[in-house]
């Protein structure tokens, strides 16, 4: 019984914040705002990805023993920051919001490469003979329908790190923040 109550509370909660919200949704499709408080938010860096490749030689009789494909944005660290152990909520503009958001967002960490000053996900790899597709952890997410086409999104305190969404039918755009944290 307990369990169920603090079910109910949380659903609750979470329905009174979009309730409570007076940010007004973002004119344009692909902006993304992090909720700041109940009036304010701040758009997140937004870059286009370039995408590369990376290979380590084996043996000369073997050629390429390894290879991986990957995305990669200018900046070490996003300018847009969180503290950590904050319940992070961004307001989504799409097209329309009548799609299960988890068809439309994609969220996911970057791995911060501070030698050369950028961001990287890796996309895909390549080991000899065998290959893998993009095997990306995709960072899990609650989210609710946001005025007329946009969702509220609700992701639990994330790690330090670096964070990225993109949306479909953009996913070379990466909409960027990061989370301090001792």
């Amino acid at each position: 019984m307990k369990i169920y109550s603090l079910f109910l509370s949380l659903i609750f909660a979470h329905s009174l914040l979009a309730q409570d919200l007076t940010i007004a949704e973002p004119d344009f499709s692909g902006v993304i705002l992090l909720v700041r408080d109940y009036q304010s938010g701040e758009q997140l860096e937004k870059q286009k990805a370039a995408s590369g490749s990376k290979a380590s030689v084996g043996a000369a009789l073997f050629g390429v023993a390894k290879a991986k494909g990957m995305n990669f944005v200018n900046g070490a660290k996003s300018p847009v920051r969180i503290d950590r152990g904050s319940t992070i909520r961004l307001i989504v503009k799409a097209n329309e919001n009548d799609r299960d958001p988890m068809e439309v967002i994609n969220v996911f960490a970057l791995e911060s490469d501070q030698d050369k000053d950028r961001r990287i996900i890796v996309t895909g790899t390549v080991n000899f003979n065998k290959s893998t597709a993009a095997d990306i952890d995709f960072i899990p997410f609650q989210a609710t329908k946001y005025q007329s086409s946009s969702y509220l999104l609700e992701i639990a305190s994330l790690p330090p790190g670096e964070f990225a969404l993109t949306l479909d039918g953009s996913r070379d755009v990466f909409n960027m923040f990061g989370v301090d944290g001792e």
